[in-house]
């Protein structure tokens, strides 16, 4: 009799097991194909200094981190003054000189279930001709200068404004760009140089990623894995960064291969910038190969152009400016110098390099564009073309929010 019931308990248990694998493999199939159905908004964030300002500016001084630098600008859209942070040297300051900041690129590799996202495989999807996304970053015009004079050729960007702003990285342009009368043209020594080193490889499990990830959309080149938002950046700040040696006198760029991020039902965050408790200055960001999205502009380094330019206008992720809004990727009101929001998904001319590839990094927002009323002489003379973004898509400044939005030419 018991070895009847043995057998009975045993033939159940088999079968409860092969249902717990059907199930799994069901599950399996699911992340595969993926959970959401493209084209998908994407959008970005930042994540702001918690500690004091004036803390960071001190030891900035102190050689502890990234160079910062402030100003104070009133603002003619309210009459309100308001004080700056920026990467490098005031654009106000004399002598005007060139800043080099330290960059640590870290590659990314990151396992989903049986799906691997990696930095540092050849890539052929996107327009990546075969190149990792490693390699094609630090190919780019991010990292790489441009010759900003509108001539065709590998190496050549589009004229700023029908401005020839000469030789430096896209955000490095904007910078001089956006302030171009107060350093006196293009000619002006001022630059922002990016001295870049490249950090071990950071592999993430597929045991960490489990209950913390997923497939989003499911393919071959359109093949997205996503991250829990807030777990994830918790583990960045107390695992990557230490991994590779980081410190604050870094901007950490952390390079992910067609991989987002989810803030529980809310998706999907491209990349974001943000600044650790013990002043580290970091974006995880997508370089991204998969076309998923919406706005076609949203491809391999316009994510990028993106985030590094707020960084550079916004460290600390804090500057203040009137409110503006309901555009670009913004739905409502918000009062940060961020240069990138406003024009989400809307690319500078597309800039090829020399190893083949064709870059579009995203056109970023000017600075008078936060502060000026309409037709302020000082704002619209202070940039280049007199426009209030890098190809002039925004003619006139931001309106007050609400409503929101931009005035004309």
């Amino acid at each position: 009799m018991k070895n009847a019931v043995r057998s009975l308990l045993l033939v159940a248990l088999m079968i409860l097991c092969a249902a717990g694998l059907l199930l799994m493999a069901g599950k399996d199939k699911a992340r595969a194909q993926g959970v959401l159905t493209p084209p998908l908004k994407g959008f970005v964030t930042v994540i702001p200094f918690p500690g004091k300002t004036e803390d960071a500016l001190a030891a900035s001084i102190k050689g502890a981190t990234i160079p910062l630098n402030s100003f104070p600008v009133k603002a003619s859209k309210n009459g309100t003054t308001y004080t700056d942070v920026i990467v490098g040297q005031s654009p106000f300051s004399k002598p005007l000189t060139a800043t080099h900041v330290k960059i640590l690129l870290v590659p990314m590799v990151i396992h989903i279930g049986s799906s691997t996202f990696s930095s540092i495989v050849a890539n052929n999807c996107g327009g990546s001709l075969g190149h990792t996304d490693l390699a094609n970053f630090l190919a780019s015009p991010i990292l790489k200068p441009v010759i900003f004079d509108g001539a065709t050729g590998a190496g050549h960007g589009a004229k700023v404004n029908g401005v020839i702003m000469g030789t430096d990285t896209y955000n490095g342009t904007h910078r001089r760009a956006e302030f171009l009368k107060a350093i006196g043209g293009a000619s002006s020594p001022y630059r922002t140089i990016f001295d870049v080193s490249v950090a071990a490889t950071q592999t993430i499990s597929a045991a960490t990623t489990s209950g913390h990830s997923q497939i989003l959309v499911g393919g071959s080149c359109s093949l997205l894995g996503g991250l829990d938002f807030n777990f994830f950046n918790n583990y960045f700040v107390t695992k990557v960064l230490p991994a590779v040696h980081a410190d604050p006198t870094s901007f950490v760029i952390l390079l992910m291969r067609d991989t987002v991020f989810y803030n529980g039902s809310n998706c999907c965050i491209l990349g974001y910038h943000g600044t650790a408790s013990n002043k580290q200055t970091y974006s995880p960001t997508d370089y991204d190969t998969t076309g998923d999205w919406t706005s076609p502009g949203i491809k391999n380094v316009s994510i990028a152009a993106h985030e590094i330019g707020e960084w550079l206008d916004d460290p600390l992720g804090t500057n203040p400016t009137p409110a503006w809004g309901n555009i670009g990727q913004v739905s409502g009101c918000q009062n940060n110098w961020e240069v990138g929001d406003p024009l989400t998904g809307t690319d500078y001319p597309a800039i090829k390099m020399a190893n083949g590839v064709t870059y579009n990094p995203q056109e970023t927002v000017f600075w008078s564009w936060y502060y000026s009323k309409d037709h302020d002489p000082f704002f619209q003379s202070m940039t280049a073309g007199g426009k209030y973004s890098m190809h002039g898509t925004f003619g006139g400044p931001s309106k007050v929010c609400p409503p929101g939005g931009t005035f004309p030419n």
